[in-house]
């Protein structure tokens, strides 16, 4: 494979770190083996300025450079660091949570700085430029105005939770959800967007509503690609279960209600014999005590509440489980359901957003998302097969192991790499 020259935009973009952070570190580093590869990447977040920047000079002094990357931190500009400023502010008015327009508007003043740095590079000294993090549809950046072949992705964000989980929440989930959902419609009909969607090459989308909208706009240049990798330190085994024991259940997660626990506790009391499973819950949050109650009110046998224990103990924990659950009604692609299947651990989950892609009929059983009583009943199946066929948790997790081959880093970029030089030829 040929070397090009790569100019990767990347605003989040940090060594030891995990969610976008971890999203433009691996695959940029990773990248650098096949190309030549820069980087425009923010020198930190506005509320925590230079702390990308001094984080590669510690790795660079440990590590050394990284042969065939070169990074150009861009600093937030003026205008967005007075929109943090804005939203420290709103902060206190909306109980911790930040002002997402604000955020983007925000984020849109450090893509026009990247390009202007980016114009200062030349574009006419690289062959292809890529768009890489944020991955929200909704920061597509300014690199796609050059006249070098524009790549895309991965993205994600247009996913829209259906009304009855959206109306389960109460009236304040029901308004978020619902203007959320307008302003998906609104953004992707936009000129705008579609401008930028018929300019890119190849966009690689996480979940399949990303891919329907993509597709509809340009035919054949979405590609399905979830925007995370199997940990590469975790060395799983195939799990064997012969009904002589309770199956052993694990869930992680933040205690929300985007989370939707509750959704698998009601399925466990439906069993006919729920002491046949047991169940460890990892993780805190605002729904904690809640769902405490709920679980003794449904006389959940064999429960065990872990709490939020360091990253490495929670790794274990589940690596100690025969199957791994994931209840949430809303995600992107969770870095909890690829440590399980890095585990060999075959998995319950909605077949939503990236989880569509992440888990195939080989390594797990995905529940259709379409009310509350029906995932009731789809996980409430799904753990009643894996009791009446103690088989099927081994052919499952094999399955798995071979699932995390598949969705390694080192696939990921090999196929990203691939299509640079297919439309450079």
């Amino acid at each position: 494979m040929r070397r090009l020259r790569v100019l990767i935009s990347s605003h989040e973009f940090k060594p030891y770190a995990g969610s976008e952070r971890a999203v433009g570190w691996n695959i940029s580093t990773q990248m650098a083996k096949f190309h030549d590869v820069t980087v425009l990447c923010a020198d930190g977040p506005p509320d925590n300025p230079n702390s990308y920047r001094n984080a590669l000079s510690q790795y660079v002094e440990k590590q050394g450079a990284i042969p065939g990357l070169r990074v150009v931190f861009v600093e937030q500009p003026p205008r967005t660091l007075r929109y943090d400023w804005i939203n420290s502010r709103l902060k206190v008015l909306t109980h911790g949570s930040r002002f997402q327009p604000l955020l983007f508007l925000g984020l849109d003043g450090w893509h026009r700085a990247a390009f202007r740095a980016a114009r200062t590079l030349g574009f006419e000294n690289f062959d292809v430029v890529h768009q890489l993090t944020p991955i929200s549809f909704l920061s597509p950046g300014y690199l796609w105005k050059s006249d070098v072949p524009f790549f895309w992705g991965p993205i994600s964000g247009m996913y829209n939770v259906p009304s009855p989980f959206a109306r389960s929440g109460g009236m304040k989930s029901y308004l978020f959800q619902t203007l959320r959902s307008l302003n998906i419609t609104r953004e992707t009909r936009s000129v705008h967007f579609k401008r930028v969607v018929r300019k890119a090459k190849r966009i690689w989308t996480v979940a399949q509503d990303e891919f329907k909208i993509i597709d509809s706009i340009a035919g054949g240049t979405a590609v399905p690609m979830i925007e995370s990798s199997p940990p590469p330190e975790i060395v799983g085994c195939v799990r064997q279960y012969d009904s002589t024991r309770p199956l052993k259940l694990c869930w992680s997660g933040l205690h929300d209600n985007v989370k939707a626990l509750p959704l698998l506790l009601h399925a466990i009391a439906h069993l006919p014999e729920p002491g046949k499973v047991a169940l460890n819950v990892l993780g805190a949050g605002p729904e904690t005590k809640r769902w405490k109650v709920l679980a003794e009110k449904l006389s959940i046998p064999n429960i065990t509440w872990l709490g939020p224990l360091p990253y490495h103990e929670a790794l274990q924990s589940m690596g100690k489980s025969d199957v791994f659950v994931h209840s949430s009604i809303k995600e992107g692609t969770p870095t909890v359901v690829l440590e399980a299947i890095a585990w060999g651990l075959p998995v319950i989950c909605h077949d939503i957003c990236g989880m569509t892609v992440a888990v195939n009929e080989r390594c797990g059983i995905k529940v259709p998302l379409e009310t509350p009583e029906r995932s009731i009943a789809g996980f409430h199946s799904a753990i009643e097969r894996l009791l009446r066929s103690p088989g099927m948790v081994q052919k499952l997790s094999e399955g798995a192991l071979v699932r995390a081959s598949q969705l390694s880093l080192e696939a990921k970029v090999k196929e990203i790499s691939e299509a640079y030089v297919q439309f450079t030829e």
